[in-house]
């Protein structure tokens, strides 16, 4: 009887000394699909458009990395690979989440730059017939070279906004028509400021 005994009581032991170090393995398949959810966000796109997001994700699978490698060099009957395990699910969650992102801001760009593009034409064309009544005189006339140049950088940029939108390289084409946007307001607010200063000497 003690023998049965003391055999189930091995055999139990047995058992749990295999549940144990069944759950202490390295979590290999969750590494590997982790990966694969993180190369697959690491797009152009993903990263033009929501680098911040996929930048998390790839932190988070770092350092589930190094919690397993710290597991790794721990006594077998001492490792706990669980914390490595909920970083690894929570970097594939961010993984998707860049994805998501990468689309929505996107699109945002894509509108954002399509609105400032379409103001653009009136906007230089205000630029122009602003500078065409600016204040004419001999300590003018830098002023003014200087401002018709900035008209010339404007309408480059603008050219150079509407191609980028053409090849849907949408944040590329905002940063031009913003720069275009920034010399045409540049131009009307120093010959407005000239103006008034005209008027000041009178």
């Amino acid at each position: 009887m003690k023998n049965v005994r003391f055999g189930m009581i091995m055999a139990l032991a047995l058992a749990a000394a295999f549940l144990f170090f069944a759950c202490a393995s390295a979590p290999k398949e969750e590494v590997s699909a982790t990966q694969t959810a993180i190369q697959a966000a690491q797009t152009e796109d993903v990263r033009t458009y929501a680098a911040d997001s996929l930048k998390d994700a790839e932190d988070t699978m770092a350092k589930a990395t190094a919690e397993i490698q710290t597991q790794d060099g721990k006594f077998a009957m001492s490792r706990d690979y669980k914390p490595a395990s909920e970083m690894l699910k929570e970097a594939k969650d961010k993984a998707a989440k860049a994805q998501a992102d990468a689309v929505e801001n996107k699109t945002k760009v894509k509108a954002e730059a399509e609105t400032v593009i379409a103001s653009l034409t009136t906007l230089i064309a205000d630029a122009k017939k602003a500078l065409a009544g600016a204040p004419k005189g001999k300590d003018t006339k830098a002023e003014i070279e200087a401002m018709q140049n900035d008209l010339v950088s404007a309408e480059e940029a603008a050219a150079a906004a509407t191609t980028a939108m053409s090849q849907e390289k949408y944040m590329d084409a905002l940063g031009q028509a913003n720069a275009a946007k920034a010399k045409a307001d540049g131009v009307i607010e120093q010959v407005t400021a000239a103006k008034e200063k005209m008027k000041a000497r009178r």
